[in-house]
């Protein structure tokens, strides 16, 4: 943090110190400094993530929701975006959306597990076991603890 004193505005800094914020659960510091990084490199995508995911961390969904949507704008290519964007509309109650950004999480990315769990739990969450069995059989391939997850949760639904 030395060179971060020399250097308070240089974003690589910036973001280093952010995320060292929100793996300590400081939001409030980590929400300042990712703010003053999309500041100053809009077209920073990372940080545009990791503004939303500490506003959502913070208890600020709707924050979150925006943030996210306008990184969406920025780039339609970061699989990270749609999952937080989900993560955040699952987290204010608004599950179809929620499921929207799963799918175009996996669309992007077809091998992040956790977007399909997410993608699987929202869908039991809606009464839809047929939509969640078929995210849970494209998990089943890539994360079997989570796989095993999802499948008893669609399972307690059923009863």
């Amino acid at each position: 943090m030395e060179r971060q004193k020399h250097a308070p505005n240089q974003p690589d800094w910036l973001v280093v110190a952010g995320y060292a914020w929100l793996r300590s659960g400081d939001y409030p510091k980590a929400i300042a400094s990712f703010t003053r990084v999309t500041q100053n490199s809009p077209e920073d995508i990372d940080a545009w993530n990791l503004l939303g995911e500490s506003q959502r961390l913070a208890k600020q969904p709707g924050r979150a929701i925006q943030t996210l949507e306008r990184a969406s704008a920025i780039g339609r290519t970061s699989f990270a975006t749609f999952f937080l964007l989900g993560q955040a509309y699952r987290d204010s109650g608004r599950l179809n959306p929620a499921i929207d950004a799963y799918r175009e999480a996996v669309r992007i990315e077809p091998e992040f597990a956790p977007a399909w769990f997410e993608l699987g739990a929202a869908y039991v969450r809606l009464r839809e076991p047929q939509a969640a069995r078929g995210a849970l059989e494209r998990l089943k391939g890539l994360d079997s603890t989570l796989g095993a997850e999802l499948a008893a949760k669609i399972e307690a639904a059923g009863k």
